[in-house]
């Protein structure tokens, strides 16, 4: 391994003073040696936070290239660990060997701060490269067969990652012939909201900045509203995994369905007429559960729906349960999954005695079949 340094020194100021950046002339193989204070390091007041900006985006790769292949990611802790490590420093020299392949970057996270003074001491343990590359994507064509586990194994990821990276809906709705992209390595896509900022989202997901950073190759700690984020590592909350899994909701009834969602034709006047859930023949007094845990947002009685109950649900969704003998909670109560909240009956508009069952999503009726298990 080439023993050859990448150099910089610098001296510590009190945050909110300017900080000057100076970078000489630069001739190939010679050191590179920075003299001032670094923009792009910030010492954060808590241990361990430390904010890595792109500290490479002034230093071109041609450079770099020209001297050995350095990690992005080996600048960033190097120049991190003067303001982590020795803060009260009045100057440090930030010495980091230049690797002649991909697999000397782990000892190049070896890197080392030290003072004039003392010897130099190893400070970091190895580190997997792949955790601070960027982003890879293939593509995969559905086949005869294929489930989006299958896939996921396949490729050695997690379900959720696909699902997220895709924005797949449903998986049981993946036609064969789908072209679906495959990321080379676990995570979540996001789409960043206004106020969203680089550090809250690594604060939020969990995820290390450099790593959102290298795997996203952003030059800038700017983000616009709408833009598509990989967050590597971050997992679907089990709500969200359920709901593209057609796993979310329980049935709230078990039994046959004697009528489906959309048109059919009006049980009384045979005049086709829109069927916005799905109808569950059952005994009179058979318990009737709540699908999702919710609030009780309303009950009462309808000259259409009898007796009935709406409870509100995460995400948008209302479930509606109708014509029940019996209603067996008020209204502002949470009511678990899987909770009692009524009894089958046979009031209002009915032909006998049934549950008339539906889903809401943001208002409007949606086939309870798509999100039923």
């Amino acid at each position: 391994m080439q023993r050859t340094s990448f150099y910089m020194e610098s001296t510590y100021v009190k945050p909110g003073l300017p900080r000057k950046r100076r970078v000489p002339d630069r001739i190939p193989g010679s050191r590179i040696r920075m003299v001032g204070h670094l923009p792009s390091v910030e010492r954060r007041t808590r241990p361990g936070r430390v904010l890595l900006h792109r500290v490479w985006e002034r230093i071109t790769s041609s450079d770099l290239c020209r001297r050995g292949a350095l990690s992005v990611m080996t600048v960033s802790l190097a120049l991190s660990l003067f303001f982590f490590i020795a803060p009260s420093l009045s100057s440090v020299t930030v010495s980091i060997p230049v690797a002649e392949s991909h697999e000397d970057i782990s000892e190049i996270l070896r890197s080392y701060v030290r003072r004039e003074e003392h010897p130099p001491a190893d400070i970091l343990e190895p580190v997997d490269p792949s955790l601070f590359s960027r982003l890879s994507i293939r593509s995969y064509t559905i086949q005869e067969g294929d489930t989006l586990y299958d896939v996921a194994r396949r490729f050695g990821l997690r379900m959720d990652t696909l699902v997220s990276f895709n924005t797949i809906d449903d998986v049981r709705r993946i036609p064969v012939g789908a072209q679906i992209q495959v990321p080379d390595r676990d995570g979540l896509l996001y789409t960043v909201r206004r106020g969203d900022t680089l550090e809250g989202l690594s604060g939020r997901f969990g995820v290390s900045l450099a790593r959102i950073l290298d795997a996203n190759d952003l030059d800038s700690d700017v983000l616009t509203p709408g833009q598509k984020l990989f967050i590597p590592g971050a997992r679907m909350t089990s709500f969200e995994l359920k709901k593209a899994l057609g796993e979310l909701f329980i049935f709230p009834l078990r039994g046959r369905i004697s009528s489906g969602f959309g048109i059919r034709p009006d049980p009384f006047t045979g005049v086709p007429k829109f069927h916005n859930g799905i109808d569950i023949p059952g005994d009179v007094g058979t318990p009737v559960y709540a699908a999702l845990g919710g609030r009780v947002v309303q009950t009462g009685t309808h000259p259409i729906y009898g007796k009935y109950v709406i409870l509100s649900h995460p995400d948008g969704f209302q479930t509606l349960y109708a014509h029940l003998s019996r209603i067996r909670v008020e209204k502002g109560a949470y009511v678990s999954q899987g909770g009692r909240v009524g009894d089958v009956g046979n009031t209002g508009y009915s032909t006998g005695p049934h549950l008339h069952f539906s889903i809401f999503k943001y208002g409007k009726a949606v086939d309870p079949l798509r999100y039923l298990h």
